[in-house]
């Protein structure tokens, strides 16, 4: 069944008998309904054929009312026919034991149904068709009178009798149709529940299938699936309420194509509900939305528009609402005092509005780090001019805190510079002289090892002093950058590959993912390589062994990111923001070499290349990313 799921052939065909058997249900509800109401399941139909035998001796009892009516020119009426503007008040009595009056009925009732007899009240037959059988099947009598004396007297003048003969059969549709679901009244319900469970079948698989065409995966809503739901229920809602002001059969056809409009309905909204679109595309979704996307719009718009221009906005509008009411009202001298009384009041709004502007506007100053310019307290009063001298006060303040921490800063810069200085030139006779006494003939191993260890320990303090320099120097911006194009994926690739030797001698395995859009950015390429020498240096010195360190190039919109991850040996337990600062290191037990500048260096290094130097730590994974604009 799943397979005829998204077969056209299959969905049309389970429509069609949707409808048939829809008509066929409610056809056999029908007909079960009149069974029960006619009680054909207790007395196996006898009440029903009574009631439709009367039924055919009450038609011909009203016939021949309405005959009787005209034949005697109105002269005898009954409570079932109306009266007329006969004149009957003038005429002349009528002789109804006329025998040409009674062979005229008795001619036009010849080949009756029924024994009709019309009697005086005292019982003397007047006319009459033919004997009435005594076994009749129904028998049923009407009130007649006299229609000059109508209004004077209710007391009925004769009686009119309608006898149904006993070998009647009935030969009227009707009569058929019932006898015919007297006898097959219990089939009935066994063909009702069969055509409901066809419904309920053809109904689900419609249901099911809805959404499902052949050539699409998944859900696929077509044209007439896009047609939103809330559309489809008003059509509906109009369709049902049409039947109010119908007669029977207009109101029927009407319902009936409400009912194919449901049927059409009913599969749209299932594949709507499949895909998710019923909120999201309906009609009242995209009204609600676009009245959302005006409301925002008028907010960006008013939240844009000046605090003085808001207050003269809302000034104008109740100036001009008392204009209004001053030209089409008549007590003007009121009016006028309200006038006044609004535009001094709109003033001094416009007037604490300009001192509220003032004050923003100082304190806008004061967030993006403008210092240079006070607040004008001259034209404020009370707390606002108090507000104004406290504004003034903080600007002041941060002032010179940003320049004390400023000079903090460049004396801190020319120290390590200065000191760097002073130690390098100590320093470099201190190496001068340990290569001149590893070439001097010691015989005594214990002096071949001091000299090794101040060997050692004087290159340590010479790299030490060259960062301390380069940290300065990035931290200052006094290093020459000269931009040039430089290809991503090429620069990582000989990064991977001039450490490739060292990260095998620790055991590290590099991984490297390039992007297949080769991206090119705007860098210096001596600049660039120190960042990723320091990252790499990193790697070997604090990467655990036998884990990997990931290398990737990476474009995300305009810019291109690239990134180094790597297993820390140590534990990390030091934020982010602390690695990048001076003289802190991974290594918190400073057992391993290392200055803890690199990571300074590497991020003052990038920011001069105009570039983002992010690092994120998570339990032990080290992640550094560079960003670029990408060329």
């Amino acid at each position: 069944m799943k397979k005829r799921l998204d077969k056209t052939w299959a969905k049309i065909t389970a429509f069609i008998l949707l409808i048939v058997f829809t008509a066929l249900s409610i056809a056999g509800g029908a007909g079960i309904f009149y069974l029960l109401e006619s009680d054909v399941y207790l007395d196996g139909g006898a009440q029903l054929q009574r009631d439709l035998y009367c039924r055919v001796c009450n038609e011909e009892l009203l016939q021949a009312e309405y005959d009787l009516w005209h034949m005697t020119g109105g002269a005898i009426i009954s409570d079932r026919v109306a009266m007329m503007d006969a004149a009957v008040e003038n005429s002349a009595p009528l002789d109804l034991t006329s025998p040409e009056l009674a062979d005229s009925f008795r001619r036009n009732y010849d080949g009756s149904d029924c024994s009709l007899t019309l009697r005086r009240a005292d019982g003397t037959v007047l006319m009459q068709n033919y004997e009435p059988d005594e076994k009749a099947l129904c028998l049923l009598e009407d009130a007649l009178y006299d229609g000059r004396a109508h209004d004077q007297a209710r007391t009925p003048d004769y009686i009119l009798t309608a006898a149904l003969r006993s070998d009647y059969h009935g030969d009227s549709y009707e009569q058929r149709l019932a006898t015919l679901g007297v006898r097959a009244r219990y089939a009935l319900i066994a063909l009702e529940v069969l055509f409901v469970a066809a419904w309920l079948f053809c109904l689900c698989f419609t249901l099911a299938s809805a959404g499902h065409w052949q050539g699409h995966e998944g859900i696929h809503l077509t044209w007439f699936d896009r047609i939103p739901a809330d559309l489809w229920m008003t059509g509906l809602v109009i369709v049902f309420l049409l039947t109010m002001d119908l007669s029977f059969w207009e109101a029927a056809a009407v319902l009936a194509i409400g009912v194919l409009l449901l049927y059409l309905f009913l599969p749209v909204f299932a594949a709507q509900c499949k895909a998710g679109t019923v909120l999201k595309g309906s009609v009242i979704a995209w009204v609600l939305h676009l009245l959302w996307r005006i409301v925002r719009w008028l907010g960006y718009v008013l939240g844009n528009v000046p605090l003085v221009w808001k207050t003269a906005l809302a000034v104008a509008a109740l100036l001009a609402f008392d204009v209004f009411c001053m030209a089409n009202y008549w007590d003007t001298e009121f009016l006028i005092a309200m006038f006044a009384v609004n535009l001094l009041a709109g003033l001094f709004l416009l007037y604490l509005s300009i001192g509220l502007r003032t004050l923003q506007k100082g304190g806008q100053a004061l967030a993006d780090g403008s210092y240079e310019s006070a607040v004008d307290t001259k034209y404020l009063f009370g707390d606002f001019r108090r507000h104004g001298e406290n504004l003034n006060a903080i600007q002041q303040g941060v002032q010179k805190a940003v320049e004390q921490q400023m000079r903090s800063e460049r004396m801190k810069t020319e120290l390590i510079t200065n000191v760097s200085h002073d130690i390098k030139t100590p320093l470099t006779s201190i190496v001068n002289y340990v290569d001149l006494l590893k070439k001097e003939e010691i015989d005594n191993p214990a002096a071949r090892e001091y000299i090794d260890v101040l060997e050692r320990q004087s290159g340590r303090l010479r790299k030490l002093t060259e960062d301390l320099v380069e940290a300065s120097k990035a931290a200052a911006g006094s290093i020459p950058v000269t931009l040039t194009d430089t290809d991503v994926n090429v620069f990582l690739s000989q990064a991977a590959g001039e450490y490739g030797q060292r990260l095998a001698e620790n055991n590290i395995e590099p991984v490297l993912t390039l992007d297949e859009t080769e991206p090119h950015i705007l860098a210096d390429g001596k600049l660039l390589w120190r960042v990723l020498d320091n990252l790499l240096g990193n790697v070997c010195k604090y990467a655990m062994p036998g884990t990997r360190v990931y290398l990737s190039s990476e474009t995300v919109g305009r810019q291109v990111c690239i990134t180094v991850k790597n297993v820390s040996r140590y534990p990390l337990n030091v934020s982010a923001d602390e690695l990048t600062e001076r003289f802190v290191r991974g290594d918190t037990s400073r057992s391993t070499e290392g200055s803890g500048l690199g990571l300074s260096i590497a991020m003052g290094l990038t920011h001069l290349q105009k570039g983002q130097f992010r690092l994120s730590v998570d339990g032990d994974l080290f992640k550094a990313q560079l960003t670029f604009d990408r060329l």
